[in-house]
């Protein structure tokens, strides 16, 4: 064993030992705690399960049940992000969020939000300009011969 070197600022070697046995019983009970711990979790968890189950037995899906809980959850976390700001700030929030709906930030909420943005008139000519790219001489010839006076006009005009 090595020796323990006795002087100022040294503990003698029976010090040394009191450290260690009180570090170790105080290492013990972390563990017994930790176990405790993780003996009610499991019974919470059992509850939750059996729960779970009951809320199936009457028609409601699990998946659904922590599918909603899980959202719940999800919301508060939101607002508590949004409450921590200072007011000017949790208005610029509030209005990209209102801006933005809240799937805008989704492919399919982007696109839907890009499909507001564009009117009908750009959404029409795009699809007459994807038709007369795939068009050969001879049918782009009779669709300009069956064109309105006004289309002929604004084709001039592109």
């Amino acid at each position: 064993m090595a020796r323990v070197l006795e002087g100022r600022n040294r503990a003698n070697p029976s010090e040394m030992a009191s450290f260690i046995d009180k570090f170790e019983e105080l290492e013990k009970e972390i563990l017994r705690e930790k176990m405790s711990y993780m003996e009610r979790c499991r019974r919470i968890r059992k509850e939750q399960a059996d729960l779970a189950d009951d809320a199936k037995s009457q028609g409601l899906p699990k998946n659904v049940l922590k599918a909603v809980v899980k959202a719940r959850d999800l919301e508060r976390k939101a607002e508590s992000i949004m409450e921590a700001l200072e007011d000017d700030a949790q208005q610029v929030f509030k209005d990209i969020r209102e801006a933005l709906g809240d799937f805008a930030d989704l492919p399919l909420g982007a696109a839907a939000v890009e499909r507001e943005d564009t009117s009908d008139d750009d959404r029409t000519a795009a699809i007459v300009d994807a038709v007369k790219t795939d068009m050969t001489e001879d049918e782009q010839s009779a669709w300009e011969a069956a064109a309105p006076a006004a289309e002929k006009a604004a084709a001039k005009v592109h």
